[in-house]
């Protein structure tokens, strides 16, 4: 196993989502300052073109949208999506949300799926969410036990040290001081 970039796997989600966001504000109807749940909800045949592999982001703001509007405003402002992603960095990503966020192609699908497959080891903590550094962690983990692994059948035996008597400017003098010689 290749060590896991953890970091790349967070950016990813969270530049799906900025994409998104910023794809949807340009094409919005409305004059707000932030995205309704209309505007989310009757996104044109255009704009989800436009939105290619980021489909997924569009379900996870919809579905969200209750939680990502903090203020009640009834509107998603680019405050609030700072806000969602300063958490999400900081906090890390439940399984849920690492499904739909990352699973859009935007991504190492290997890491994401390695991810996914070991999540609960990841989680150290227990807390439901993995953070970049959990991941980062659980790859050195596994590859130390795969060093480990493979030369626990090394052993220091069968040694022998080069031993020239009599010549003077010899390293193996530094044995002599600590065995003497045998006379």
């Amino acid at each position: 196993m290749s060590i896991l970039n953890g970091q790349a796997l967070v950016a990813s989600a969270l530049a799906g989502l900025t994409n998104t966001y910023s794809t949807l504000m340009s094409r919005s109807s409305t004059s707000g300052k932030g995205l309704t749940l209309n505007d989310l909800s009757n996104v044109s045949s255009e704009t989800l073109t436009s939105l290619g592999n980021n489909y997924s982001f569009l379900q996870y703001l919809t579905t969200n949208f209750a939680s990502l509007d903090k203020d009640g405003d009834g509107e998603i402002t680019s405050v609030d999506l700072n806000n969602l992603m300063n958490t999400m960095q900081s906090r890390g990503l439940t399984y849920n949300e690492l499904q739909s966020l990352c699973a859009s192609g935007g991504g190492d699908n290997t890491l994401l799926s390695t991810v996914l497959t070991y999540f609960n080891k990841i989680d150290t903590n227990g807390d439901g969410r993995v953070t970049s550094e959990e991941i980062t962690k659980f790859s050195y983990d596994c590859e130390r036990d795969e060093a480990e692994q493979k030369y626990k059948s090394f052993k220091a035996s069968n040694m022998s040290l080069y031993y020239n008597e009599g010549v003077e400017d010899d390293t193996s003098s530094v044995l002599d001081t600590i065995r003497p010689k045998l006379s």
